[in-house]
């Protein structure tokens, strides 16, 4: 019988999604284990895999679609004995009818000839085909008012530019001065291609008679974006953050690290965030009172120190997890935070690596941010904001030095943790930090 494609739950928070794109299409030959689609989450790009075989008969989004939700019907594989009634049947069973259905058909591409007379790729204005023809136009015989004051601007004297009329439309549309253009089509003729690379190339900027003025942007937030929007200003409005920070002397951990690193290449060298990770799972495992969340009115404390680390990626972040930090020396950290960025500048972090967590951690330091308070991640007790490494003058023996210092401030939630239970988890923190063999014990 005719098998329903579902769009898929991915991760337990999931209850709807994005269709970035189709990988097949109707009328094409499925086989287990083939990729269907690709989906958009929150955080990632994920592919459908298909389970059964057969033919893909029907779509019911575009490419693009957005807001589907979970356990919709997306497509329909039939097989070879499947009937019309049964694929009828299952679509009914969806309360999907033919009306509903995505339509399969397309306008067809205006083409444009050029000097070799190969069809180049059109992008249609309008639903009606437009007849590509070699014209010539003068600014004179213009009649739309507005277009005519474009074109004699694009003009001198008496001057003449030939130019297909879907580039002359797209020009005066994208306010173009084609005087700028070089065309190449037909004895120099503007082509829309030569339109559209021109935009491209220019892109953001609008090109108004030799005058290049910026130009407002607007553009829909990702899936990403949005989540980030949610949880953020949730949190912000219903968890009473309060902020703790303290200034580390660093020098024997930038000393210690160097040591380190001496001998390694550079893709197994630890780094400074490798080593304030251990340092945080250490603390939290030694202060467990820090170590837990808000829970419908009860406590939760973990056995475990597992930290999501604020990973930054185009458009947002991702925060992996770390598990079990205080049972992981500094290599295994280093490595499983390599992969972890890589994954996550390439969008395949699966969902259940970055969902969950005890405690956050975010470093700004490398972007020169002296500290900033963070916002917590609900159901998550605290974050910690990490600045840069920079040389002060500290006391030391009532002599002033100039050390390596780094202030690091935390957010708490103050429905589970008191500012004197904060305050205890710097201090352990702070004693790591500064005294970093311990780390080894």
């Amino acid at each position: 019988m005719a098998v329903a494609i579902l769009m898929p739950s991915l991760s337990p928070t999931m209850t709807e999604g994005n269709l970035a794109k189709w990988c097949k299409n109707v009328g094409d030959e499925i086989k287990s284990g083939d990729i269907i689609a690709e989906v958009e989450t929150d955080k990632a790009t994920m592919e459908i895999e298909a389970i059964d075989e057969g033919v893909l008969e029907k779509i019911l989004f575009d490419d693009g679609a957005e807001g589907i939700s979970v356990n919709s019907l997306i497509a329909v594989l039939r097989n070879k004995n499947d009937t019309d009634k049964e694929v009828k049947e299952l679509l009914d069973e969806h309360n999907i009818e033919e009306k509903d259905l995505k339509k399969t058909n397309v306008n067809e591409d205006i083409s444009e000839v050029n000097n070799k007379s190969k069809p180049q790729e059109i992008i249609p204005v309008e639903k009606e085909t437009i007849e590509e023809k070699s014209i010539e136009i003068n600014a004179n015989e213009v009649s739309n008012s507005s277009e005519k004051v474009l074109l004699e601007k694009n003009f001198v004297d008496d001057s003449r530019i030939a130019i297909s009329p879907l580039a002359k439309r797209m020009a005066f549309q994208n306010n173009i001065d084609i005087t700028l253009i070089t065309g190449s089509g037909p004895r120099g003729r503007i082509i829309k291609e030569d339109i559209s690379n021109f935009i491209n190339s220019n892109n953001g900027l609008n090109i108004y008679s030799n005058t290049i003025v910026k130009k407002n942007i607007r553009k829909k937030a990702s899936s990403m974006r949005k989540v980030i929007a949610e949880r953020l200003s949730y949190s912000k409005k219903e968890v009473p953050h309060f902020y703790l920070s303290i200034d580390c002397n660093v020098d024997d951990l930038v000393k210690g690290r160097e040591l380190i690193n001496k001998d390694l290449d550079s893709e197994s060298k630890i780094s400074i965030n490798d080593i304030i990770i251990k340092a945080l799972g250490m603390s939290l495992s030694n202060i467990p009172d820090a170590n837990c969340s808000w829970d419908n009115g009860e406590i939760n404390y973990f056995g475990s120190v597992d930290i999501s680390v604020a990973i930054a990626v185009e458009g947002g972040l991702f925060t992996p997890i770390l598990k079990n930090v205080e049972q992981l020396n500094l290599r295994e950290i280093s490595n499983k935070m390599k992969d972890f960025v890589s994954r996550a500048n390439s969008g395949k972090l699966l969902p259940k690596e970055y969902e969950g967590g005890n405690f956050s951690l975010s470093n700004l330091g490398m972007f020169g941010i002296d500290s900033f308070s963070a916002i917590i991640n609900p159901p998550q007790s605290g974050i910690l904001a990490i600045g840069s490494i920079t040389k002060k003058p500290l006391v030391i023996n009532n002599e002033i030095k100039i050390k390596n210092c780094m202030t690091c401030k935390l957010s708490g939630d103050h429905r589970v943790i008191d500012g004197a239970v904060g305050a205890k988890l710097l201090k352990e923190f702070k004693s790591i930090i500064e005294n970093p063999i311990k780390m080894i014990v």
